[in-house]
């Protein structure tokens, strides 16, 4: 079993900057808190994010996708700890704006804590910020905000890397999900806007926290024309992507991947 240590001392920071409203470097926190992962191997080559960012003209920047990874007892917050950390420039990631869950009790005291707290600790770190899918009735008009949102910063900020987890959440089994509708069709402008896809999969194996690089790809132009269809083809398409980088037991056959 993986251990891991989250810094008490750094993460009362983080949580008191957000708190006041101050912002933080995601680069700078992510290469000290991933300090607390007791053994994380890299897998494939990583790519100089860096480089490619000051060159408009060639590339128009880059999308990170990523499976949500779960078991009980792991904190999903180290899948962009530990990406972040191997970069050396800033990532804008795009995270939940609430922690939804089954049960009374966590719904009742966790979820309206996460719904107060998560959009401070976003604008901390300019990361983008946005509702739980499959969205509640209440949430989607936030929702489409905060896609436009996104979608305003990647076409209007010098070459962005944004970072995503298209699943949104745990699945029940733990094991790699298509995402709910929407996700595809995200994708799809996100890459429309000049992002590069780059797949990561994200796993444990052997003692180890694993991130293991796959080659980057564009999506093509000839796109399914119906919109439903497009969001769906699209999702396949990434998520085919990252299911080439996990191990079999994360991949359900019933995928169809």
């Amino acid at each position: 079993m993986v251990r891991y240590h989250l810094s008490r001392r750094l993460a009362l920071a983080i949580v008191r900057d957000a708190i006041l409203g101050r912002r933080r470097s995601f680069h700078t926190d992510s290469r000290l808190l991933v300090r607390g992962i007791a053994s994380l191997r890299v897998i494939g080559a990583i790519p100089d994010l860096a480089s490619a960012r000051g060159r408009r003209s060639l590339h128009g920047g880059w999308l990170v996708t990523v499976n949500h990874y779960s078991r009980p007892g792991f904190r999903a917050w180290w899948i962009p700890i530990s990406i972040a950390s191997l970069f050396s420039c800033e990532m804008h990631w795009v995270i939940t704006s609430t922690l939804t869950f089954p049960d009374f009790l966590r719904s009742h005291t966790v979820t309206p804590l996460s719904d107060w707290f998560l959009p401070r600790l976003a604008c901390t770190y300019g990361f983008g910020s946005m509702p739980p899918m499959p969205p509640r009735p209440q949430d989607v008009a936030a929702r489409a905000r905060a896609v436009r949102e996104v979608l305003r910063f990647a076409r209007s900020a010098p070459p962005p890397v944004i970072g995503l987890a298209p699943e949104g959440g745990d699945s029940a089994d733990n094991r790699l999900t298509l995402p709910s509708p929407g996700a595809g069709r995200f994708i799809a402008h996100l890459a429309g806007a000049g992002l590069t896809i780059l797949p990561i999969g994200a796993f444990e194996a052997d003692d180890a926290f694993c991130i293991r690089f796959g080659p980057p790809y564009n999506l093509l132009a000839n796109l399914p024309a119906d919109p439903d269809a497009r969001d769906a083809h699209v999702a396949r398409l990434v998520f085919r992507a990252i299911a080439d980088l996990l191990p079999a037991r994360l991949v359900p056959p019933s995928l169809g991947l």
